[in-house]
C-alpha cells in the first residue's frame, strides 16, 4: 500500500510537475508569440500608414516637366512705358536747278537728257516744274557748279533750297521702342549723308560702279534692320498718322536703295544718276513730311 501510495505519489508529482513545466513553457511562447504580434502590427500599422501618408495625404511631388514649370524662374521685367519727346532736326541741303519748264512732260524730257551724262535728273513739282541734278550740303559748293555750268556748258543753272524744319514727336511707348525710332530715323540721316559722299566719290574716280553698288548695299540692310525693329510692332496710339508717314519716307529711300543696289550696268554715269536720284528723292520726301505734319499739327 505505501509503495503503491508511493509510486502513485511520485507519479502524480512527476505529473503535476509536468504540467506545471508544460504551463509555464505555453505562457512563455504565447508572450513570445504576443511580443512578435506586437511587432509585427507595429510594423504593418507603420508601413500602412507611411502608405496612406504617401498616397492620400503627402503633396504629390511634381514631375521633371512639373517642376521646371512650377520652379520661380527669373522673367525679364518689361520696362514700363515713358513719355518722351523725340526731336527730328532741321534738314537743309542746296540742289543744283538745270531750269524750270512750264510742263512735266517738257521737264521730264529735259531730265532724262541730264540723267544720261550723269546727273540726277529728278523732277520737282511746284509753281513749275524745276529738274534737279545734284544736292550739296553747302550754298557754296552748290554756286560753284552752278557757275562752272554756266560758262563751261552754257547752262542757266540755280541754287534751291531744300529745307525740312525741325519737328518734335511726344511718344508714350517703351524706352526700347522710342529707342528703336530715335535710330531708325538717325540711320536714315546717315544713309542721305552716305548717298552724298557716294556719288562724289564716283564722279572724282574714287569709287567704281562696283564698289558704289556693294556700299549702297550694305547701307540698305542697316536701314531695313532698324526699320524692322522700330515699326514691328503696332504704331504708337496717338501718333499712328505721323509714324506712318515716317515709315513711308523710310520705305521711299529703301526702294532707292534697291534700286541701285541690283542696278546690271557698270557705266558710271548711270550708277552715279541712280544715287543722285535717290538722295533727292529721300530728301524732298522727308520734306513733304514735315509740311504734312506741321499742318497736322496746327489742326490739333
Amino acid at each position: 500500500m505505501k509503495r503503491r501510495m508511493g509510486s502513485s505519489s511520485y507519479k502524480t508529482h512527476y505529473t503535476s510537475r509536468r504540467r506545471r513545466s508544460g504551463g509555464g513553457g505555453g505562457a512563455k511562447w504565447l508572450a513570445v508569440l504576443a511580443v512578435a504580434g506586437l511587432i509585427v502590427y507595429v510594423a504593418l500599422a507603420m508601413g500602412l500608414g507611411n502608405v496612406i501618408h504617401d498616397r492620400f495625404l503627402a503633396p504629390e511631388e511634381p514631375g521633371e516637366d512639373e517642376l521646371t514649370d512650377a520652379t520661380p524662374q527669373p522673367t525679364q521685367a518689361l520696362s514700363s512705358e515713358i513719355t518722351e519727346t523725340v526731336a527730328f532736326p532741321r534738314i537743309e541741303v542746296y540742289a543744283l536747278s538745270a531750269g524750270s519748264y512750264p510742263s512735266r512732260a517738257e521737264a521730264q524730257k529735259n531730265a532724262l537728257l541730264f540723267a544720261a551724262r550723269g546727273g540726277a535728273g529728278y523732277v520737282e513739282e511746284g509753281d513749275e516744274y524745276q529738274v534737279l541734278l545734284s544736292a550739296y550740303n553747302s550754298r557754296k559748293a552748290c554756286e560753284t557748279v552752278a557757275e562752272k555750268l554756266g560758262d563751261e556748258e552754257n547752262i542757266a543753272a540755280q541754287v534751291v533750297a531744300l529745307a525740312a524744319d525741325a519737328v518734335e514727336l511726344k511718344l508714350t511707348a517703351q524706352a526700347q521702342r522710342i529707342d528703336g525710332i530715335r535710330d531708325a530715323f538717325a540711320i536714315w540721316q546717315q544713309t542721305t549723308q552716305m548717298l552724298s559722299d557716294l556719288w562724289q566719290d564716283v564722279d572724282s574716280g574714287v569709287c567704281s560702279a562696283q564698289q558704289a553698288k556693294k556700299r549702297v548695299s550694305d547701307q540698305r540692310e542697316k536701314l531695313k534692320e532698324t526699320m524692322d525693329t522700330a515699326f514691328s510692332d503696332a504704331l504708337i496710339q496717338g501718333q499712328a498718322t505721323a509714324l506712318d508717314g515716317l515709315y513711308g519716307v523710310l520705305q521711299a529711300t529703301l526702294q532707292g536703295l534697291d534700286a541701285i543696289a541690283v542696278e546690271e550696268a557698270e557705266n558710271v554715269l548711270e550708277v552715279s544718276s541712280k544715287i543722285k536720284y535717290t538722295e533727292i528723292s529721300s530728301l524732298t520726301e522727308y520734306q513733304s513730311y514735315v509740311e504734312a505734319l506741321k499742318a497736322q499739327m496746327q489742326e490739333e
